[in-house]
């Protein structure tokens, strides 16, 4: 009679948290994996002088951005475009400006130069960054285009602040770190 009762052995009560320890083990991995794909991405910086406030946004290779302003002696619009290719890459595709001048490119060596319908001159360059920097003033308007977004540099920073943009992975933004930087 007794013979057919099975009785299960019983378990330790601390072996529970065997399966507990897993899921932390699993969550951890989960996460240190999550922080390592943020912070590999892309940003691009706009760094200013005299600690005043920086921005940054997600970028990806391929993205495009242009900086626009008015050419100190010609007084016209001058755009520049640029291409990003990676962390501390980018490429200088073209420059488009209404009349020559002083510092403006008009050379063959220095690109492909074509006139637009318009009357613009454009000079292809691809020529390759690091980064690209420039001092702001209220009679330039420097802009900075990016993602169908204007960024009015003259007016978020003081005049003749030097500004910075340059393209790094978000964990060298976070930690500060100026690796391949352009001196």
């Amino acid at each position: 009679m007794f013979d057919s009762l099975k009785v299960k052995a019983r378990v330790p009560v601390y072996s529970g948290l065997r399966s507990f320890y897993k899921i932390i083990l699993v969550l951890s991995i989960v996460i240190a994996g999550f922080i390592w794909w943020y912070g590999n991405q892309l940003v691009l910086k706009i760094t200013p002088d005299n600690n005043q406030k920086t921005f940054s946004f997600t970028t990806y290779i391929g993205d495009t951005w242009h900086y626009k302003y008015i050419h100190s002696v010609e007084k016209t619009p001058c755009e520049e475009y640029f291409v990003i290719r990676g962390a501390n890459d980018m490429v200088m595709t073209y420059t488009r400006y209404e009349d020559f001048g002083v510092g403006l490119p008009f050379w063959a060596s220095e690109g492909k130069f074509t006139t637009t319908a318009d009357g613009h001159f454009i000079m292809e360059m691809n020529r390759p960054f690091h980064s690209v920097a420039f001092r702001t003033a209220k009679q330039a308007k420097a802009s900075l285009y990016y993602a169908g977004k204007e960024i009015p540099m003259y007016k978020l920073y003081k005049s003749g602040s030097l500004v910075e943009i340059s393209v790094a992975k978000r964990y060298n933004y976070w930690f500060n770190f100026e690796r391949g930087k352009d001196k």
